[in-house]
């Protein structure tokens, strides 16, 4: 532990003998002290840790900038009650935003203490990672896709603590695997995961709602598809709402009768809900008022049950999403499927029933062959535009793209080119990925 080692503000860190152990603390209002001369990708992060702090206490990992970073923290006021559900906390930071009202299902409880040495370590491989606090074999939680933007990183710390022992070993992943673990949704088809968005509009001050605000008959339309456990993540897609904002979604559920279904519906942090243009639900979830849902605020599928009236035929479900605090989004699941269709058959989306074009990428940036001869076939009957380029994979290359092809690469990627291709995929779009076997 050497001040030329980190960053930091002035006379906002000490460095000194604490409890026999050469150690680092941070003092009151010192922000986030960083670690230097480390790119961390995977491997274990392990340390002893004294969290002095009265409410967080932080380490960041694959820490890109204060917006973009992976994030695992201690609620400092659940020290010595080991029964706390929400005495630790995974949630990465996007676009300046950190996640923990969108992700409740990665808080847990943990047994630590204040004013005492804790045992603490991180293991990460990949899209997975590991935390354990003040145990040896049992994770206290396990996260089996970390969400964050960033595929690598340095190390920091917030968060009024003392620090002894860091050890970091790169690439010690311990056996974890490096692919995401499975999403407990993903062969339930109740989930409406496949919706139209329109852009955001600053809602005037002063100004809960008005009918002004709905989306005009010209309003333009894009799709966005629901991430891991059903969940419209708006914060990956818009960022922080400086001001209060608005956007709109909308679906289509198809009933074979007139029937009234209930729809579980999760949200933050206010919504209007309107069925074939009629108001059917308006409501907020608010963290620290009387009016916020369980779990204490959280977007949860749990906040509330909406009985759903439907006609037979096509039925527009339109939701209004407004935010000014931390994530925004919703997520939703129809009871039953009985005479329902709320999934749009896969091929007919290809063959263009949305309103935008489906292109697919063919990247021959890293040794792939053109693409075969019956491909283009194949394209044309899915209605399919087909582009190639021999150009590296980036934000920009990616813009517009719905799917993207790597046939059998046989060079490697770059790592700007690997962060471009996992936010392309966690922002919603879709990976085509062929791999050879002397290239595994």
């Amino acid at each position: 532990m050497k001040a030329e080692s980190w960053e930091f503000q002035p006379q906002k860190v000490e460095f000194l003998e604490h409890k026999s152990k050469p150690a680092l603390k941070i003092l009151p209002g010192a922000g986030s002290v960083i670690l230097k001369s480390l790119d961390f990708t995977d491997g274990a992060i392990e340390f002893d840790f004294e969290p002095l702090d009265p409410r967080f206490a932080t380490v960041y990992f694959r820490w890109q900038n204060a917006g973009e970073n992976e994030c695992f923290y201690l609620r400092t006021e659940r020290a010595g009650n080991p029964t706390a559900v929400d005495a630790v906390q995974y949630a990465p930071n996007l676009a300046g935003i950190n996640m923990w009202d969108m992700l409740g299902h990665f808080q847990g409880n943990a047994s630590f203490q204040k004013q005492a040495w804790n045992h603490i370590k991180l293991v990460v491989s990949g899209a997975q990672m590991r935390a354990y606090v003040n145990s040896e074999s049992q994770p206290t939680l396990a996260i089996p896709r970390l969400e964050g933007n960033v595929t690598n990183g340095r190390i920091a710390f917030e968060g009024e603590a003392i620090i002894a022992n860091l050890v970091i070993k790169p690439n010690a992943v311990e056996g974890l695997s490096p692919l995401a673990g499975i999403d407990p949704t993903d062969n339930d088809p109740r989930y409406l995961r496949h919706w139209q968005l329109s852009q955001p509009a600053v809602i005037p001050k002063g100004i809960d709602f008005s009918y002004d605000l709905l989306p005009k008959p010209d309003a333009a339309w894009t799709p966005i598809e629901a991430e891991r456990r059903g969940l419209i993540n708006l914060t990956r897609k818009f960022g922080k709402s400086e001001s209060r904002r608005i956007v709109w979604l909308k679906t289509t559920i198809k009933s074979a009768s007139t029937q009234t279904r209930k729809l579980a519906f999760g949200f933050s942090d206010d919504v209007w809900a309107l069925i074939n243009g009629k108001l059917l639900y308006v409501d907020k979830n608010w963290y620290l008022h009387p009016i916020r849902k369980e779990p204490d605020g959280r977007c949860s599928i749990e906040n509330t049950t909406i009985n759903l009236p439907l006609n037979a035929g096509d039925n527009e479900l339109l939701i209004g999403v407004a935010n000014d605090f931390y994530g925004w989004g919703i997520v939703a699941r129809i009871d039953s499927l009985a005479g329902i269709t709320v999934e749009p058959d896969r091929i007919n989306l290809l063959r263009g029933q949305r309103a935008d074009t489906v292109r697919l990428l063919f990247d021959q940036a890293h040794g792939e062959q053109p693409p075969p001869g019956p491909m283009d076939a194949i394209t044309k009957k899915l209605g399919l535009e087909i582009q190639t380029s021999a150009q590296p994979i980036n934000a920009e290359s990616l813009k517009g793209i719905r799917i993207l092809y790597l046939r059998a690469p046989s060079k490697e990627f770059t790592a700007a080119e690997t962060e471009a291709i996992v936010a392309y995929v966690k922002g919603g779009g879709s990976l085509l990925l062929r791999v050879q076997p002397r290239y595994v």
